[in-house]
């Protein structure tokens, strides 16, 4: 088993304080999931899948804890899901097998009824396999599940208790952008990847044109945030220590317009591993262990010089799937002083837990800009 792990603890001062008063939460929480897909053939769904679904319902459901100050905090159940890419393997789905799949892949695996709220889908490499449109329309008729294009934004505005004894109420935005990693990397179909290997680098853009429309749209989302945090999710990491590493077109064309804005992380899966990674301001976290876990962490000496591997989950070697897990998912817990994200085995044991900080103004879109301007007069 390769795990490394390191505690961050951070505080900092609540901001844009009001005092309101609207229906409000303590925190916001979300679970994140990747290449949770199942299998083509019946049953359709595999042993781990179940698991995991059983460990992410108990993390979701509510609990109270408490605080370093004493005060009992209470923490609601988690309002979504992202899933992360390849939710359907081995080949996605097509038009003849998609309500098949739909409920023996998805529904009848992840029926409790802590998960019964929105799952928000971005598609994979083999979900591109299949006819990647037939997810989308899921969109149109069941309602847990929203994929409405290729590439989309998840913005949440809540009121939240602040203050050491919760006596304030500040406004916070959390904001994710959804992107199709596909479309800015392209990818090899089941044949050619059983023939190339899992560790070949991937071909690039199938449509360059497209690639360029699909970057223009991410920085402009990324441009006009004004979100205390701004998250990216995709598939392909943009980051890996595990079997296919690095993935060369996110490093060359997505990773500057994450530090340029000021995004708090990055979350993918594809490879089957867990892993958090810091690096020059930015944070990523890949969890791609739906299913499966783990890939051998064969690319670590490939990562790039000067960052921080906080964590990371991996089996000894390529193949021999003894990494300590079966399976796993990433939880987030957003208040207005910090975003705490926990990665999780199976069964919802926590490895490795982290703080990311608020974003700062100065990286906040125009329209947050203006208000400040404005305010100040």
């Amino acid at each position: 088993m390769r795990l490394h792990t390191v505690a961050v603890f951070t505080v900092s001062i609540a901001s844009r304080l009001v005092c309101a008063d609207e229906t409000s939460v303590d925190k916001l929480r979300f679970l994140a999931i990747g290449d949770w897909g199942g299998q083509h053939d019946p049953p359709y769904h595999k042993s781990t899948q179940r698991k995991v679904s059983h460990g992410m319902a108990l993390v979701a459901a509510p609990y109270e804890s408490i605080s370093h100050s004493g005060l009992l905090e209470h923490h609601p159940a988690a309002a979504f899901v992202l899933s992360l890419g390849d939710n359907f393997y081995t080949h996605g789905v097509q038009e003849f097998d998609a309500s098949i799949r739909y409920e023996e892949t998805f529904e009848k695996v992840y029926h409790q009824k802590e998960l019964q709220i929105p799952w928000y889908v971005t598609g994979g490499n083999h979900d591109y396999c299949g006819d990647i449109t037939e997810q989308i329309e899921f969109s149109k008729t069941r309602p847990r599940w929203n994929f409405p294009d290729f590439n989309h934004q998840i913005v949440k505005e809540v009121v939240v208790k602040s203050g050491f004894d919760h006596s304030y109420k500040a406004n916070m935005k959390v904001e994710i952008i959804m992107i199709d990693t596909v479309q800015l990397a392209g990818f090899h179909d089941v044949e050619s990847e059983s023939l190339l290997g899992h560790s070949h680098p991937l071909p690039g853009p199938a449509d360059p044109m497209l690639a360029k429309t699909t970057l223009a749209w991410i920085e402009e989302k990324l441009r006009n945030s004004d979100a205390d945090y701004l998250l990216v999710a995709g598939h392909y990491p943009v980051y890996s220590a595990c079997l296919h590493g690095n993935t060369k077109e996110l490093v060359e064309n997505l990773d500057p317009l994450l530090r340029k804005y000021g995004v708090t992380a990055y979350i993918s899966g594809h490879d089957h591993c867990q892993f958090h990674f810091h690096h020059d301001g930015m944070d990523y976290i890949l969890s791609g262990t739906g299913d499966e876990c783990c890939y051998g962490a064969s690319n670590e000496e490939n990562l790039p010089t000067g960052g921080d591997l906080k964590y990371l989950i991996a089996s000894s070697s390529d193949g021999a799937w003894d990494a300590g897990a079966d399976g796993g998912f990433v939880s987030f817990e957003a208040s207005i002083d910090e975003l705490n994200v926990k990665f999780h085995t199976e069964d919802g044991t926590t490895l490795y837990e982290t703080t990311l900080m608020p974003r700062e103004d100065r990286f906040k879109g125009y329209n947050y800009r203006e208000e400040k301007v404005f305010q100040s007069i």
